[in-house]
């Protein structure tokens, strides 16, 4: 079987046959009339008006036949539409393209078929007249004749519905042009061409603002007269062409003057519908539509789009340098305005300054021209806030302004520029000429825009030099590094630093970095590569320090830059480079003295903690801390400081705090420290607060393990004590008969004899007096010495003091003067113990005093301490002596200082005695120049100074 092929003009049948209005329409008797009689003509039991839709052939008509359609692609009429002639088989089983067809194998059985095909008016065949028969047959001509007749006469029935539609449609569209033609007011007009006789509707008139009878008689010439001038030509030209038929039909849009005055705009279209027979028009018919406010807004988007096209142009201008552009912008703003002068100015207080301009070169214009601001036209504006615009300055409300009078411009329209919130002048055009049709919206808009445009260029300009500047000023360097795929790198962009930093300028670098890699230290090169790697892989921040050479040194630099991954696959580094070389030498230093200092804390032999301020948790131990507590490090970091200290622990906390608050140090003071195993051991704790680099409060503390110096001092007492005891006696003795020996109790002595006695007299006494101050100096450390405190006025105990020391001060060639600046002072003291401390004073003072001078004892008093100050001229303290000076058996090492005597513990006795009386001892000296020691103590009841 062979499907029927698709004709070539497809498309357009197929539209022709839907517009016909057959498909899927009701019987129609027109059509069974024929069919009936195609059946009883040609004896056949089949008759169709088949019709050849898309994907079916449809029956219109249908005799014989039950099914209303059938399958296009078995179809016999889809073979017979493909040509005009009849289409006729006369035994469909000795016809290879039909033979096995459902249609002759089945129902309805088909061995005959003729179909002669069906044309609309347009010649589209749209089916067919068919008949059919089962059984073969010839069909002669005479046949095919009628079958042709029958045919025409459905033809005839298929294009009479047609046109009768056609006209129907033609009337409507009448009705409907008519009904468009008064619902939207277009003026009609019919003109003889060769008479000039003309006939214009109402609306036509009403357009220009007459009524039709004010216009009588009309012709031609009426419309001659009221077109603008300037337009008659245009449309002659046009006539003319239309005549000669070089156009289909007349269109042309000219101005018609208003019965008011003013010009209309309005579209004139016409045809002509008529020729005389010599081939010349006639008559020509058209309309008259008012276009005028579809002109002012063709003109208005005439402006915007060349208003946008300027500012598009001068957003996408290569140009790089801003003056340039500037100035250019304000040539294209001055020609689109059609105004001769055109400036960008800047307004510094109340001074009017010309940045840029274009202006013919009469103007008389120069940059950085500067005018009063009360003088310009910019006042206005400033004043105003905004966009100003002024079409005539003579008629404007400004015109008694004194820019007017000054320069005389007439037509002016302007806008504000603003920096940053800030004004920073204006935009402005002029002209000398008034501006007669006005400022258009769009006009006043674009100055806004090309204000804001030029304000953007200004601060992008201004921002230029300042980041400039900047970068000129910034340490170390700016810099755009740039790595590509194949490994090649670049810094497309550095800063002046960039010499500082590597030695190199920015165009040795611009196209190949590797001029800055030959600068790295070799040991750095690798770790610098693969930290850029790293950074390239994970698209994070890159951060380096490394070595460069620049002028034969070896520096240290750092750097940091963020990545950026480009659409080449190329990576953009932005960041800078600065030279740290000092920075990390004393990092490097400092990093050396840590560990140093890390070592020394370790290997300390005294204990060593770090506790927080507020908490006193432990944030370090060194050894010698764990050592004589027992704890493992982890647990004593579980402590604080206060589960160390034994017994009174918040007495010696508030202490410590109050000495931390008040001194930043606390101690040294003495505390029992508990053991892990609940045991004790002496330690001296001392410690200073320090701030961390985050603002952390923390405390350094010391605490030492005085253990083995308490053994020691116990056993040393303990040894003192016997010793004192054992020899003071066997020595009263022996110093009792040597003095009778040398006083001559058994007679005088030989001269050398006498002598050595004397010696050891003295020696005797010596002796005595060290066993003495060794007893006194063990009774106060263990605190066995009887002290009783009671208010004293001291006056009498400084007289007494002094007087006992008279002789020894005469024997030695020394006077004693006493300034009792206050005589009726009291003073808390033991008055025997004060007495004592003061004679060591006064005795050393006497002992180191050159002969013939002066010793001067005074009392002080500030309001709330007394003192009591012994003042000699001797060598006085030496330097390094000073910090050992009220230590035990602690003496000068000079010759001259030893030659003098003494124990050495009448100064370490004093201080133990001012302690325990709630006082102290203290001194200042100028070596060679002599020393003052003072006895600080408490008063009991202040009385008014007086003088002695």
């Amino acid at each position: 079987m062979k499907a029927p092929e698709i004709p070539s003009n497809e498309l357009e049948r197929q539209f022709a046959l839907d517009q016909s209005g057959l498909l899927d329409s009701g019987p129609e008797e027109r059509f069974d009339r024929l069919t009936r009689m195609a059946c009883k003509i040609f004896d056949v039991p089949i008759a169709l008006v088949s019709l050849i839709d898309r994907n079916r052939q449809w029956f219109k008509s249908c005799q014989g036949l039950a099914a209303p359609e059938t399958p296009r692609d078995i179809s016999f009429c889809g073979h017979a539409i493909l040509h005009s002639d009849l289409f006729i088989i006369e035994d469909t089983h000795q016809d290879d393209r039909f033979s096995d067809n459902p249609l002759v194998k089945d129902a309805p059985s088909i061995r005959f078929y003729a179909g002669a095909p069906l044309h609309n008016s347009e010649g589209y065949r749209l089916g067919t007249m068919c008949l059919i028969d089962r059984k073969p047959r010839r069909f002669d001509d005479e046949d095919q004749a009628l079958l042709r007749e029958l045919a025409d006469c459905i033809e005839r029935e298929i294009n009479i519905q047609a046109a009768s539609e056609f006209y129907a449609d033609l009337r409507r569209s009448e009705r409907r042009a008519r009904a468009v033609i008064d619902g939207t007011r277009v003026g009609t007009w019919e003109w003889n061409v060769q008479s000039g006789e003309t006939v214009f509707n109402e609306r036509w008139a009403e357009i220009c603002g007459y009524r039709l009878e004010e216009l009588e008689p009309v012709s031609i010439q009426t419309w001659r007269n009221l077109a603008h001038p300037e337009d008659l030509a245009e449309s002659e030209r046009l006539l003319t062409a239309l005549f000669e038929g070089a156009l289909d039909e007349y269109d042309y849009r000219c101005r018609m003057r208003h019965k008011e005055g003013h010009w209309v705009w309005v579209h004139d279209r016409g045809q002509v519908f008529e020729w005389t027979a010599d081939g010349q028009p006639l008559r020509m018919y058209g309309t008259h539509a008012d276009v005028t406010a579809e002109m002012a807004n063709l003109e208005k988007m005439q402006q915007q789009n060349t208003a946008l096209s300027i500012l598009n142009d001068l957003a996408l201008d290569p140009e790089t340098d801003d003056n340039t552009r500037i100035r250019k912008a304000l040539k294209l703003g001055a020609d689109y305005l059609d105004l001769p002068l055109a400036i960008v100015s800047e307004i510094t207080g109340s001074v009017y300054t010309v940045r840029w301009f274009d202006a013919p070169e009469e103007s008389g214009l120069s940059t950085g021209q500067s005018f009063p601001l009360g003088n310009t036209y910019c006042s206005i504006t400033v004043d105003c806030g905004g966009t100003l615009s002024i079409e005539h300055m003579a008629r404007s409300p400004y015109r008694d302004h004194r820019c007017y009078n000054q320069f005389g411009l007439e037509s002016y329209v302007a806008a504000p520029i603003y920096l940053q919130g800030k004004l920073f002048g204006t935009l402005n055009f002029s002209s000398p000429a008034p501006r007669l049709q006005g400022f258009s919206e769009t006009e006043v808009t674009f100055v806004t825009l090309l204000a804001r445009w030029i304000a953007g260029v200004i601060e992008r300009q201004k921002s230029v030099q300042m980041l400039t500047k900047l970068v000129e000023q910034t340490p170390g360097m700016l810099y755009q590094y740039r790595l590509w795929p194949d490994g090649s790198s670049a810094i497309p962009f550095a800063s002046p630093g960039i010499r500082d930093i590597f030695g190199v300028s920015s165009e040795d670098v611009a196209e190949d970095a590797s001029p800055c890699f030959g600068q790295m230290h070799p040991d750095d090169v690798d770790a610098v590569s693969d930290s850029i790697a790293v950074s390239a892989r994970n698209l994070g921040v890159w951060q380096e320090q490394y070595r460069v050479r620049n002028e034969g040194s070896w520096r240290w630099i750092e750097g940091r830059a963020t990545p950026e991954l480009l659409a080449d696959d190329s990576i953009m580094w932005h960041g800078y480079i600065a030279d740290i070389d000092d920075k990390k030498k004393i990092q490097l230093a400092l990093q050396e003295s840590e560990d140093q200092l890390r070592h020394l804390f370790e290997l300390s032999p005294i204990g060593i903690a770090l506790n927080d301020y507020h908490s006193t948790a432990f944030l370090d131990v060194n050894q010698a801390l764990l050592t004589p507590t027992g704890y493992k490090r982890e647990d004593l970091m579980a402590l604080n400081l206060s589960d160390l200290l034994a017994g009174g622990v918040d007495t010696v906390r508030d202490q410590a705090m109050t000495e931390l608050e008040t001194t930043g140090r606390f101690g040294p003071f003495e505390q029992d420290i508990v053991r892990r195993d609940g045991s004790m051991y002496p330690a001296v704790i001392q410690g200073m607060r320090i701030t961390s680099a985050s603002g952390r409060a923390l405390v350094w503390s010391l605490i030492e393990d005085i253990s083995e110096r308490k053994k020691v001092e116990r056993m040393k007492n303990e040894f003192i004590s016997t010793v004192s005891h054992e020899l003071r006696t066997p020595l009263t003795s022996i110093a009792g008969s040597l003095g009778l020996v040398a006083g001559g109790a058994l007679g005088p002595l030989p001269e050398q004899a006498e002598r050595m006695v004397s010696i050891a007299a003295r020696n005797s006494d010596q002796l005595k007096r060290l066993i003495d101050d060794l007893l006194d100096m063990e009774k106060l450390v263990s605190g066995r010495m009887s002290i009783r405190i009671q208010s004293e006025v001291i006056s009498p105990v400084i007289h007494d003091c002094i007087e006992r020391l008279h002789t020894y001060a005469l024997d030695r060639g020394v006077s004693i003067l006493f300034r009792d600046h206050h005589p009726q002072q009291r003073i808390l003291v033991d008055r025997n113990r004060l007495d004592q401390a003061l004679a060591n004073l006064l005795s050393n003072a006497i002992k180191f005093s050159p002969e013939h001078s002066e010793v001067v004892v005074e009392t002080l008093f500030d309001g709330q301490n007394f003192r009591i100050q012994v003042s000699d001229n001797g060598p006085g303290i030496p330097a390094n002596f000073r910090s050992r000076i009220f230590q035990k058996f602690a003496q000068a090492d000079s010759s001259d200082t030893r030659g003098r005597g003494g124990t050495g513990l009448g100064l370490a006795i004093t201080r133990e005695i001012m302690t325990q009386m709630g006082g102290s001892v203290g001194f200042e000296s100028v070596e060679g120049e002599g020393a003052t020691f003072w006895l600080q103590a408490a008063t009991s009841e202040p009385v008014a100074d007086s003088t002695a």
